[in-house]
């Protein structure tokens, strides 16, 4: 009997601690439900730190746009902490365009991105001008590639850390495509391909973009994959009554919110806990740093409002009050200085041929081991080469290793550029190029350049490229010139001409950053009737021509072509001039040697020096009104080829024949792209260069405001030169062409 008893007892605790298991199985799964709203959308990474304060197991979660970001990097890992420091770390207005970083651009690309504000592609193959948005989310996708390592293959989504899913919209025909498996960092990418901003990812027959337009709180997805019980975070603003509808940015934004209410009621209906985040006065464009801090808090104040809602959750989930779950994450990421063994590597959309060549471009070889920090490196040189206009990479596990594909995509051979520019005393000028890839053996390159305005221009180029950035060029320009010629401040007179160019010549480019050429070049300078002149001045300029051999030498580091926080500009250029290709005027020929030198020393984050000198020397005799040398403005070549900048200088005044000006400005950074800037300049001139000691004194000082805007730099300044002798005022917008 006690046998039975003792046998009795011991079913009975066995059979309790199996109910027990058991019951902890089969508790309620947890979904997670995670807006779009762009920026707003980071409100939802501390949002998820609450939940898990609140011990609540997340056993599903489904984002759209940003809430397909911050869920998908969830899913595999990431934490709330992690996020967030992510989140801070971005240069967001480099992550949200096309562009390259300055040190990783050719010098053509470089001097291309310093005229033009828009660069549009075409192409007579439709598939070629298949972009559909002003960003192609290039920069985005790296990051998207950078974060996800381990995850770059095909997978089946359900089999992550956390199950997840994220919505786009296929506008096709309308239909809701729901990313259970696939790449996760190309789903990622169509769940925020935001209309007509963002290209469009193409799969299959699908043109995917925004999952928000058709489901922006997709509750019913997690539903669907098995949740019982839904959480779910909304950054979308509220709908505007019609007395706030009065500006159009306003009614813009309730456009597009009204677009992202489809099926958002019932979603709601259907969510056990709905937390919303109060993102008033913010959008979706606030992507600078305050905005992001302060919606980060919001997302964790709109939790922390709904805590009681949270603890009472886990009785309808089935779990203890007390019950908290495994440890989310973190994920480790693969850090800088990690090493892993690529075995094989791939440049996918490239001819074979070219492999060699771009392993040795990227410094990698196969079957070694690299580290992050070296694949980071390569995708830059990679994306600074001249023929592609995008590469991102993925990684691959195969046996004992890792299979490095990088994916690149050819520049369109077709592409039509503008330049705008205002300033006080040009009025307005517009720039605009058109340039071709030709299908020959040699690469070669035909452009086509305008430029209208009070002084217009046309240009064409055609360019032989026998090895990446070694040009051999053949051009002609042909420009009218309409110039006011100042003396002390006051126009002494006006002259009009008529330049004909033709040139030949030869550069390469060497360590990246130096760039040398050498040239031929004629010219012919048809001046018209002077218009204007005081009586003082005696003006008497015949038309001529000229033949002329140059070398030419520049060195630049500068990591921002306007307004740079570091880096040298170091120019220097050599040319004689004849009018039979060995004399000028009956004896030997006159020449010109002109250098420039500038530095930017960062003294703190914020504030810099930038040193500065530079001079033209005009050697021989006879000297041609053509060449004279002439100061003013606010860069170099303003509007005369020779000319050079002064402060408190804005118009063009002649010099003697040697010429030298040492400057220095002190630059304050405001915000991210606000700098107030005090430039003292002083220089000597004099009609010969040993003599140059005891020639006139110039010396100018201007303080301005200038703002690195998307459409060039914008600037306003005040000076005083005792050039002009007298206060004058300068006002730049655009790029200086």
């Amino acid at each position: 009997m006690k046998r039975f008893s003792l046998f009795l007892l011991v079913l009975l605790t066995l059979s309790s601690s199996f109910l027990t298991v058991s019951a902890q199985q089969v508790r309620k799964k947890v979904g997670v439900v995670l807006s779009g709203g762009g920026a707003k959308g980071v409100a939802h990474i501390k949002a998820l730190k609450v939940i898990e304060e609140a011990g609540i197991p997340i056993d599903y979660i489904v984002g759209t746009s940003m809430g397909s970001i911050v869920g998908g990097l969830y899913a595999i890992g990431y934490t709330p902490a992690q996020l967030e420091e992510m989140v801070r770390q971005q240069d967001w207005s480099f992550l949200l365009s096309d562009r390259i970083r300055r040190s990783d651009m050719s010098m053509a690309d470089r001097e291309r991105a310093e005229k033009y504000v828009l660069s549009i592609p075409f192409s007579k193959k439709k598939q070629d001008n298949l972009f559909g948005g002003i960003i192609k989310g290039q920069n985005l996708a790296n990051l998207f590639s950078n974060l996800t390592v381990g995850y770059h293959d095909s997978i089946d989504f359900n089999r992550l850390p956390i199950p997840f899913a994220c919505v786009a919209s296929n506008v096709v025909n309308g239909d809701q495509i729901v990313f259970h498996s696939g790449e996760l960092a190309t789903a990622m990418r169509a769940s925020m391909a935001i209309p007509g901003v963002f290209t469009p990812v193409r799969m299959d027959n699908m043109v995917l973009v925004d999952g928000g337009i058709i489901n922006n709180y997709p509750a019913d997805v997690a539903k669907s994959m098995g949740a019982d019980i839904l959480i779910g975070i909304d950054v979308q603003s509220d709908l505007k009554e019609a007395d706030q509808l009065t500006s159009a940015p306003n009614i813009i934004s309730q456009i597009i919110d009204l677009t992202c209410q489809g099926g958002h009621q019932q979603n709601v209906e259907i969510t056990d806990v709905y937390i919303k985040v109060n993102v008033e006065g913010y959008s979706s464009a606030s992507f600078n740093t305050t905005a992001l801090d302060t919606l980060m808090q919001r997302g964790e104040e709109a939790a922390r409002h709904h805590w009681e809602a949270l603890v009472k959750l886990k009785e309808k989930i089935g779990i203890e009050e007390a019950f908290v779950p495994d440890p989310h994450g973190p994920y480790h990421a693969l850090q800088a200085a990690q090493k892993v063994r690529i075995k094989k590597i791939v440049f996918s959309g490239v001819e074979q041929q070219d492999k060699k060549y771009l392993l040795k471009r990227c410094h990698l070889k196969e079957n070694t081991e690299i580290t992050a920090t070296q694949i980071d490196q390569a995708l830059n040189q990679l994306r600074g080469i001249q023929s592609y206009s995008s590469a991102s990479y993925k990684l691959t596990k195969i046996d004992e290793g890792y299979l490095l594909t990088f994916l690149l995509e050819e520049k369109y051979e077709k592409y039509v550029n503008l330049g705008i520019r205002f300033d006080s005393e040009d009025i307005a000028s517009l720039l605009v190029n058109a340039s071709s890839q030709l299908n020959t053996n040699l690469p070669s390159q035909l452009s086509v350049t305008a430029r209208l305005g009070k002084r217009y221009a046309a240009r064409l180029d055609y360019i032989l490229e026998p090895a990446e950035q070694r040009n051999i060029a053949f051009s002609y320009l042909f420009e009218h010139n309409d110039l006011n010629i100042y003396d002390k401040g006051e126009r002494a007179y006006n002259v009009t001409y008529d330049h004909h160019l033709g040139e030949f010549g030869f550069s390469d480019v060497w360590f990246k950053n130096l760039r040398f050429g050498l040239g031929s070049r004629f010219e012919y300078f048809h001046y018209r009737d002077i218009l204007f002149r005081k009586p003082e001045y005696a003006i008497d300029i015949q038309s001529e021509h000229f033949f002329s051999y140059y070398a030419q030498l520049r060195y630049n580091t500068f990591d921002k072509a306007y307004f740079p926080t570091q880096g040298t500009d170091l120019q220097g250029s050599y040319s004689v001039y004849t009018d039979n290709l060995a004399q000028y005027n009956g004896h030997s020929p006159f020449s010109a040697l002109s250098a420039s030198w500038n530095k930017v020393v960062p003294i703190t984050r914020r504030f810099s020096v930038l040193p500065a000198v530079y001079g033209r020397v005009l050697i021989g005799r006879d000297f041609p009104y053509a060449y004279s040398n002439a100061l003013g403005g606010n860069t170099f070549g303003t509007y005369m080829p020779q000319q050079l900048p002064f402060a408190g200088l804005p118009n063009t005044e002649l010099a003697g024949s040697a010429l030298m000006i040492g400057s220095l400005q002190f630059r304050q950074r405001m915000g991210n792209i606000h700098y107030l800037t005090l430039r003292t300049d002083y220089g000597l001139t004099n009609s010969n260069f040993f003599d140059l000691l005891k020639g006139k004194q110039l010396y100018g000082v201007a303080i301005g405001y200038g703002m690195d805007s998307i459409f060039g730099p914008l600037e306003f300044s005040i000076g005083y030169s005792n050039c002009s002798q007298k206060g004058v005022s300068y006002l730049n917008l655009g790029y200086y062409f």
